[in-house]
């Protein structure tokens, strides 16, 4: 499938400002059909409900790659002794003589599940651009062993998040203000974090409830270094028999992996298709998307309207609350033959990180970053 290409990145700004709370901001020109249909509803909370079982998430400040100062030639060692590692363990795992005892196929089950979850714990070592490649793994069983693809899909919501103080600092430097300048209430805590960046609730000066995509800091120069490498492994794994070179096609792989990765750090596409997307389901009330706000918004920052709901996966939370998961799944099947056979522009990461379900079991859809058409 062909990935829609990031739109030219000079439309960020168009030299126009407007003055918030003081501060000049800024300001994008959004589609005017969008803005004049705003599907913000008033809320009568003045605070930002309390969520439920909200997780501490861990931190990156143990992992060289959220040094900023990080090595580039520091880098391409860790990436390859990465790479060597994982080449001795498939190895092992496929190799019969390596069993003590004899080979059976439980005693190979077991020492995959152990070669996946060491294999978890080297991608969070290497951080975003392998934490995504490893979620983009995790949802593709017809390329990667099961006991793999069950232990990557961990990465799909327990990511290390950044310092607050670098979340701040980011968001002031993209947007030209203040945090209080910009929101009335600000949350350090964030909400969920991903291989790409992390996600904090706020609150307008108005009195809307926005979340806020923050991008972690240095991104590009570490997917530059990294995909010099990534090219040379896909090579590589091209010509090897036992990681099925001749029946794969590792380079394709790379080449669409290296696209979506640079198209995910620029927001501002993002937060056209999210529009365009919302676009496409305005006359079905059971899809929802975020709204975006835009003058909140860049290269590096997306502020988008609050729209809480259960992870598509937490079952026992939806049969609790007394959802028709019958009802869920239809209306999960027919949205997307909507959009593959009639809109043509589909969402490309279903992962459960990225989908919930609303109080009238409505389809809520996150994180438009990677769009197919």
């Amino acid at each position: 499938l062909r990935k829609k290409v990031s739109e030219n990145k000079a439309e960020t700004v168009n030299g126009s400002k407007q003055a918030v709370n003081g501060a000049s901001l800024v300001r994008r020109d959004p589609t005017p059909a969008l803005t004049k249909t705003k599907i913000a509803k008033p809320e009568t909370s003045k605070e930002l409900p309390p969520l439920e079982e909200l997780k501490v998430l861990p931190s990156d400040e143990g992992f060289s790659w959220a040094n900023e100062n990080y090595s580039s030639w520091q880098r391409s060692i860790d990436v390859w002794s990465f790479v060597l590692s994982l080449r001795v363990h498939v190895l092992l795992d496929n190799a019969k003589w390596a069993y003590v005892g004899g080979f059976t196929e439980e005693k190979q089950k077991s020492r995959r599940r152990k070669t996946a979850s060491w294999l978890r714990e080297c991608v969070l070592q290497l951080g975003p651009t392998f934490i995504k490649l490893g979620q983009l793994s995790s949802t593709r069983s017809d390329l990667f062993p099961l006991e793999f693809v069950d232990e990557l899909a961990k990465l799909q919501d327990n990511v290390p998040a950044f310092s607050p103080k670098k979340a701040r600092g980011f968001i002031e430097s993209e947007l030209g203000a203040p945090i209080n300048v910009l929101f009335k209430e600000f949350e350090d805590q964030p909400i969920a974090a991903a291989s790409l960046g992390q996600v904090h609730r706020a609150i307008l000066h108005n009195g809307e409830k926005v979340v806020i995509k923050v991008q972690r800091p240095g991104l590009k120069k570490l997917f530059d270094i990294d995909l010099q490498n990534l090219k040379l492994i896909a090579e590589y794994f091209q010509r090897s028999e036992t990681l099925g070179g001749p029946t794969r096609d590792w380079i394709g792989i790379y080449e669409e992996c290296a696209t979506i990765l640079y198209q995910e750090i620029d927001y501002i596409n993002e937060g056209k298709n999210a529009d365009r997307f919302r676009r496409d389901f305005r006359n079905i009330k059971w899809v929802r998307a975020p709204l975006v706000y835009w003058d909140y918004t860049a290269m590096k920052v997306l502020t988008l309207e609050y729209v809480p709901g259960v992870k598509i996966n937490q079952v026992d939370t939806l049969m609790s609350r007394g959802y028709d998961r019958d009802r869920i799944s239809s209306r999960a099947i027919e949205a997307y033959l909507i959009q593959i056979l009639k809109t043509g522009f589909f969402h490309a990461v279903p992962h459960p990180g990225n989908l919930a379900i609303d109080v009238d079991e409505s389809i809520i859809y996150y994180d438009f970053g990677m769009i197919g058409e």
